[in-house]
């Protein structure tokens, strides 16, 4: 019996007139993901999900939404051409090797954040050299200098799939600080009062972030397409991710 390696939540029609010519699986590890991704009721919603849905509404493109275990998994599938695309995706070039990426349709600027009791600190650098601990996003890119000090410090990284388990980490002070984005950690911070930024600390990473799609099952011909219909609704991706600043 085939074992399906990701679930299928709901396929999307962007182009209802005459059904699509061509579907594109769309992978995300995040189930809880606010704002961007919520999964509600076996369906997903949020900001990526709408900018998804307004880039490609009126195109010949189905999108057909699946879940899969972590960011690992979710590249490795989309390598093999088991899934077609993966969105909010840094620029790498390891990740450029196997797959295509379109013209940058946001920007992400990941901050340091930390509990109330936290020391303060006044650089990433400081807070490593103080012993202290810091929780990202396994699959997330934050730039060469804190590669650099991660590989250094590879001991007080904690490496965590889910935005919501290392705010729940930080909240209960299991790591003293944590790197996040800046809208995921607005909703975060809401929730618990003695989680705040690290003001003293500069961005750690402000980056473009594109659409990401399998050089196995996405022509040149598509990424142009899908550069065309994300300039085309400038406008309108602003104005969704605005609605939630």
């Amino acid at each position: 019996m085939k074992i399906l390696l990701f679930i299928t939540l709901f396929t999307f029609s962007a182009f209802n007139a005459w059904g699509c010519t061509k579907t594109l699986t769309v992978a995300t590890n995040e189930s809880y993901w606010p704002p961007y991704v919520i999964l509600k009721n076996n369906t997903l919603g949020g900001v990526e999900i709408d900018v998804l849905k307004a880039i490609f509404k009126s195109s010949p493109y189905c999108l057909n939404f699946s879940v899969l275990p972590s960011s690992l998994r979710a590249f490795e599938e989309l390598k093999q051409g088991r899934v077609d695309l993966i969105f909010a995706a840094s620029k790498t070039a390891d990740r450029a090797e196997y797959a295509h990426f379109t013209l940058p349709y946001r920007v992400e600027k990941m901050l340091l954040y930390k509990h109330a009791s936290s020391p303060n600190v006044n650089s990433i650098n400081a807070l490593f050299k103080k012993s202290l601990t810091v929780g990202v996003n396994r699959g997330s890119v934050f730039g060469n200098a804190f590669e650099q000090l991660r590989t250094q410090y590879a001991n007080q990284v904690v490496l965590t799939e889910e935005s919501k388990k290392r705010f729940i980490l930080l909240n209960k002070q299991r790591i003293n600080f944590l790197i996040d984005d800046s809208l995921v950690a607005q909703y975060f911070t809401k929730q618990y009062s003695n989680i705040m930024p690290a003001a003293l600390v500069e961005p750690i990473n402000i980056n473009n972030v594109h659409f990401m799609l399998s050089k196995k099952t996405v022509t040149a011909d598509d990424i142009a397409a899908i550069n065309s219909y994300i300039t085309n609704n400038k406008a309108v991706i602003e104005r969704i991710y605005q609605s939630h600043q």
